[in-house]
């Protein structure tokens, strides 16, 4: 047990390696991201299951705390004596749920997932893990459930199998259909000098529908396009996204007005009901395609596939693109009801 906390041994060993890995790092302070490290290191029975749940690891935990170290400039010192931050004395002071006894493994990740913005729910965002889909079932973990509870518990949760779906996404149990339709594909969005950006096939179920946008190089690029605006870690702050010149920036305006775009990035999987619009990329295919013409030896191609939700019975949909890497700016507009008639 720790002197300045009432910890069981496992707490006290997580926190132990969590101050040897800061200190390893030649960070000058010990933050929730480490008890993090200290964790998943040390994990066993529930917690290693828990781990497992999330694809976690200690390798990819620390490369995270390192992007976390260079976004505040930190230089490492290995000389110096890490010290604990706020949030991590106020993880190891959390109370069992019934008062009695000292702080545990499920108490501690309970108290490092409070805060959102903590250096652990920043790891875990970075390595594509929801904070409040680990803090659900931490929730659960406080209680201190049997084996048996936390088996059904964890195999309820289990995503690996895939058969768990975002309920306002595309249904990822079946394939979903290209839509062909007259008129509709492929509908031409904007062109430049150097570009030229249609939709080439579109889709639809009764949740949402999706379209998939080509971008094509009629000459080099400056900068090819990108679709997701890079994510800094800023701590206390959360992730903030910036979007350059190469940013692409695609735009969904909905029958009713409401406009939604990708200058933010989304996960499609919530336990909740979103309370807006969402637009999500499903995938990307970049090609690279070699033309038997001397005025372009070599074309650039990148497909992307979109979803958006909720569906819409009937109006028209506008979708616009505006990318200044290549001076590209426009839209184009189709009626959603010849999607909805099809996927009938």
């Amino acid at each position: 047990m720790h002197e300045e906390f009432s910890l069981d041994d496992h707490a006290a060993l997580a926190l132990q390696v969590a101050r040897h890995a800061a200190l390893a790092n030649g960070d000058e302070r010990c933050g929730t991201e480490y008890l993090l490290y200290g964790i998943v290191a040390t994990a066993r029975a529930e917690i290693s299951e828990l781990v497992d749940l999330f694809a976690l690891n200690t390798l990819r935990i620390d490369r995270a705390i390192e992007q976390m170290m260079e976004a505040r400039g930190v230089v490492p010192s290995p000389a110096v004596e890490p010290f604990l931050t706020n949030r991590a004395i106020e993880a190891l002071q959390t109370p069992r749920i019934d008062g009695n006894g000292p702080t545990g493994l499920f108490e501690l990740l309970h108290g490092m997932l409070v805060d959102g913005d903590s250096g652990a729910c920043q790891v875990l965002r970075q390595l594509g893990v929801q904070p409040f889909e680990a803090r659900r079932l931490v929730s659960y973990g406080l209680r201190h459930l049997d084996r048996e509870q936390i088996d059904d518990l964890l195999t309820t949760l289990d995503r690996r199998g895939g058969g768990h779906r975002a309920w306002w996404g595309p249904d990822p149990a079946r394939r979903l259909e290209a839509v062909r339709t007259p008129g509709l594909v492929p509908l031409e969005i904007a062109s430049s000098d150097s570009a030229h950006l249609e939709l080439t096939a579109f889709g639809s179920d009764e949740f949402g529908f999706g379209f998939t946008m080509t971008v094509r190089s009629l000459r080099d690029w400056v900068l090819p396009p990108v679709f997701a605006p890079e994510e800094d870690l800023v701590p206390g702050r959360g992730a903030q996204y910036k979007p350059g010149p190469d940013f692409l920036l695609l735009s969904v305006t909905m029958p009713e007005g409401t406009v939604i775009d990708n200058r933010k990035v989304i996960n499609r999987f919530e336990l909740s009901q979103p309370s807006e619009s969402r637009l999500i990329r499903l995938g990307q295919r970049d090609e690279q395609i070699s033309l038997n013409d001397r005025r372009l030896s070599r074309q650039h191609v990148i497909t992307s596939d979109w979803w958006v939700w909720p569906q819409v019975e009937q109006g028209a949909v506008e979708i616009g693109v505006h990318w200044p890497a290549e001076a590209v700016e426009g839209s184009a507009s189709f009626d959603v009801s010849a999607l909805r008639a099809s996927a009938t």
